[in-house]
């Protein structure tokens, strides 16, 4: 057991430093899991992402340091957020919403970069204060802060029905593995999680090229919604496959 676990994380059983890097592979695994179920639209992908949350970030914080709240707990509101925004489209079968892609914007670009600044900000926390990551020799500490920051943008951008972020968020998982890869001997376990996550991502973007692209912003089927003569035929919902 000692052997498989050195074998997959590069770290003895037993030691602070083994738990977490098993915790953070944990979550990234459990993130690409969150990612496949989104693309199809699942509502428990969100709920997955909860549980990468829980698994990684808050364990982690809770266990080596409460400083380490200030990355967990955006993680943990940017997939409560995403199982909220999600709830606004009409339920399609048990778990499934129909999704409806937002139109593609320059200010999304925008709002997209200025949540990553403020995750990764968050994420550095007393790394930035302090200035110690202004230091020579810290770049790989900015590009596993910036990637982690950018995923959970992404996921914002994915409950907003931004077919973008998917790319976003795969572009972050293939340089993290490259990282991985430059450092020599990197741990099988965390680089088998990255690249299912980066796969994950890319797979999810060419499942929602297939999505109808909303002709407003508002038009977002609602559970709440009116009279259905008050709006203009839906994709799914009027679909002659429905009856």
């Amino acid at each position: 057991m000692d052997q498989i676990f050195s074998t997959l994380f590069n770290q003895p059983l037993g030691t602070d430093t083994a738990l977490q890097v098993a915790l953070s592979a944990l979550s990234t695994l459990l993130t690409a899991v969150a990612l496949m179920l989104l693309a199809h639209r699942n509502d428990l992908g969100w709920w997955v992402q909860i549980l990468a949350a829980f698994a990684g970030p808050l364990v982690i914080a809770l266990t080596f340091g409460y400083e380490g709240l200030l990355s967990a707990v955006p993680s943990l509101v940017v997939a409560a957020y995403g199982l909220w925004r999600f709830s606004r489209f009409t339920l399609h079968g048990r778990f499934t919403r129909e999704v409806v892609r937002a139109p593609l914007h320059l200010r999304q670009f925008g709002w997209g970069l200025g949540v990553a600044v403020v995750l990764t900000a968050l994420g550095l926390g007393q790394m930035l204060t302090s200035g110690f990551v202004f230091q020579a020799g810290t770049a790989n500490i900015w590009i596993a802060y910036g990637c982690a920051a950018v995923i959970s943008a992404a996921l914002v951008g994915v409950a907003n029905g931004v077919r973008w972020a998917w790319l976003a968020a795969a572009a972050a998982g293939v340089v993290n593995v490259g990282v991985l890869l430059a450092g020599g001997d990197p741990a099988l376990g965390t680089l088998f999680a990255l690249v299912l996550l980066a796969l994950g991502a890319l797979y999810g973007w060419f499942v929602w090229g297939a999505l109808p692209v909303a002709e407003r912003s508002d038009d977002a089927p609602r559970a709440d919604a009116g009279n259905a003569a008050d709006y203009p035929p839906h994709p799914y919902r009027d679909s002659p496959a429905r009856g």
